[in-house]
């Protein structure tokens, strides 16, 4: 039901990004106003995403499988994104901050994936640890591809 309510609002957040497109016609108030609404829009999927992390937060290392089978669940709708922007990206037309931010990326997506393949080693002494580095890895890695697509 989540994942469908998260597939919901990220369809929703591309249509409506797309509206200014077809609603050109409109006058200055109602682009405006559709900009508003399309930018709630993006910032409710962000926080559907970013939500994903509160119900595993505080899950032990009795339920080591569990947050790992959701942190491969977002890491693939995470490669799904970042392959959509790698496709549309050009090297030898982005400028400058777009290439930094494309390279942070792609640091951020490393660093996430030590830090999960170090969770995988994690022994119940040093779970919370390494989940906390996770966590942390993949806020950075949801930062750095926002800025990147930003660009």
């Amino acid at each position: 039901m989540k994942n469908t309510a998260i597939r919901s609002l990220a369809i929703t957040a591309f249509l409506a990004g797309l509206s200014p497109i077809f609603l050109s016609g409109c006058n200055r108030s109602e682009r405006a106003d559709v900009s508003a609404k399309t930018g709630e829009m993006v910032a409710d999927s962000k926080d559907a995403i970013g939500h994903g992390w509160d119900k595993v937060k505080s899950f032990t290392f009795e339920k080591r499988d569990d947050f790992r089978a959701s942190a491969k669940a977002m890491t693939s709708k995470m490669e799904a994104r970042t392959s959509d922007l790698r496709a549309n990206y050009s090297e030898a037309k982005a400028s400058s901050s777009r290439k930094a931010a494309m390279g942070e990326l792609k640091d951020s997506e490393a660093s996430y994936r030590e830090k999960l393949e170090a969770l995988g080693t994690a022994s119940a002494d040093t779970w919370d640890s390494a989940k906390r580095n996770v966590i942390s890895a993949w806020e950075h890695l949801e930062a750095s591809y926002y800025k990147a697509r930003a660009d």
